[in-house]
């Protein structure tokens, strides 16, 4: 590994680069091949000037991580522990540490008061590979906290494996921009409880963007089922997508939720 400071820079930037080329090509590869099978999301269009403000908002996370990560490892700040033991509790702990993270930090970025930071990422309501990192460089800083937070608590414990840290980081890069995809990805079977734990289907979280409260679990249910923030529909809007119909209006909901619109409004009357 390069020593100097640029060195670092040059490597990161490569790699890192490397990462988001690769999500782009598994996202959209596999967004055309569920098209093929019946599986889009939303059949709607995305907003005029969408890619544009991804491309620029992809450019600006990287803006404000590559430096940083760059700094931590020249300065030799971030310590790693060459043991087997650090190696099997780097991943777990990094990917579940950020779960946890991640749902009270994006539920307050819905807030009046922070929304300012997070509205960028969700000026795609209709998502695609692209949209993955697009965020303001605020939301960019709170990511590269969670990303490294836990990483600097590991290695004060002696317990930071470099390549378990480095596929973390690796899965999380890739995952997050192929799992933008506007296209149903899992199967039938991704929606119990066992796999709900590590990895949700595409269409929760794309509802996160069309209907915008709700789903801010990363790809995680647990947090939303827990505080009461998942969609009651979102299984039936899974079962229509996987059968080939397309959700075709930003505001669709399944019938479960339609019943429970119409029992509030008639409520409310009363």
């Amino acid at each position: 590994m390069p020593t100097s400071l640029a060195g670092i820079f040059a490597l990161s930037t490569v790699f890192f680069g490397s990462l988001v080329l690769i999500g782009l090509g598994l996202g959209y590869g596999l967004e055309r091949l569920a098209w093929s099978k019946g599986r889009k999301v939303f059949d709607v269009p995305k907003k005029r000037g969408q890619l544009r403000t991804e491309i620029v908002g992809t450019l600006l996370f990287h803006v404000v991580w590559l430096p940083i990560i760059s700094v931590v490892l020249w300065s030799d700040t971030l310590r790693f522990s060459s043991t087997w033991a650090a190696e099997l509790v780097t991943f777990p702990a990094c990917w579940g540490a950020f779960q946890l993270l991640y749902y009270p930090v994006h539920r307050a970025m819905h807030t009046r008061k922070l929304f300012w930071m997070h509205r960028w990422h969700h000026e795609s309501l209709v998502t695609s590979p692209m949209t993955g990192l697009s965020m303001h460089p605020a939301e960019a800083l709170a990511w590269t906290a969670m990303f490294l937070g836990p990483a600097f608590a590991l290695a004060a414990m002696g317990l930071l494996g470099a390549k378990a840290w480095i596929a973390f980081l690796a899965i999380h890069w890739i995952g997050n921009v192929a799992g933008h995809a506007n296209a149903e990805l899992f199967p039938l079977r991704a929606t119990r409880l066992s796999t709900l734990v590590w990895s949700n289907p595409i269409s929760y979280h794309s509802l996160h963007h069309a209907r915008f409260d709700g789903h801010y679990g990363f790809v995680t249910a647990i947090m939303d089922r827990t505080f009461g923030t998942e969609w009651p529909d979102w299984l039936e809007l899974h079962t229509r997508i996987m059968d080939g119909r397309p959700l075709t209006s930003l505001r669709e909901k399944g019938p479960s939720e339609i019943t429970s619109s119409r029992r509030t409004r008639t409520e409310t009357r009363s």
